[in-house]
């Protein structure tokens, strides 16, 4: 329903300033979101390359998921560290500053709940699975200041598959490679 036919119904009767102020926010909603009868989530980005997915992290990193916890509707993986690449294609053209996230660190990463009602499903981290991933500051209040989201969901998540790492989601809408091989890193034996 567009603005002005809402506030057409709305002539000629006595409407409350809450009505009309949620009316204009459903509308500015919609207009930004483009409105979808979906289940899905969106995201700001869809990604066209490696390097612009690492172009929109704060770190990259391999290692493995050691334990997992739940918070309300959110997992949070301890995942330990065992190498932060700047940009795992090696792309020359990727200008990023320094990581915060080393090797031998353990970071906390949260994603939704799949079995969540009111989420989408998500691809869950595993525990005791190596994976590549690309990350951005949760930018939450409190303790979960510290942790991190994948970027663009899914997009920055890949599994081990022998010597590279396989997108865990593919049809994301993203144009990313399926796999990646990274210099330097071995498969855990």
């Amino acid at each position: 329903m567009a603005f002005n036919d809402a506030v057409g119904m709305l002539k000629g009767r006595p409407v409350s300033f809450a009505v009309v102020s949620t009316l204009i926010t459903a509308a500015l909603i919609c207009a930004l979101t483009g409105c979808s009868a979906s289940s899905s989530g969106s995201r700001a980005n869809l990604y066209e390359s490696i390097d612009d997915l690492a172009r929109d992290s704060t770190a990259i990193v391999v290692g493995t998921v050691t334990g997992q916890r739940e918070d309300d509707d959110v997992i949070i993986s301890m995942f330990e560290v065992s190498n932060a690449p700047s940009n795992p294609q090696l792309g020359a053209n990727v200008e990023s500053a320094d990581s915060p996230v080393v090797a031998g660190d353990t970071v906390e990463v949260r994603q939704m709940d799949s079995g969540a009602a009111s989420s989408p499903a998500a691809p869950l981290l595993t525990s005791d699975k190596e994976y590549l991933l690309f990350l951005t500051p949760s930018m939450l209040a409190g303790d979960p200041a510290t942790q991190f989201y994948v970027t663009g969901a899914e997009a920055g998540l890949y599994a081990r598959d022998g010597d590279e790492f396989r997108r865990v989601m593919t049809d994301t809408g993203d144009t990313l490679p399926e796999t990646i091989t990274t210099s330097g890193d071995e498969p855990e034996k």
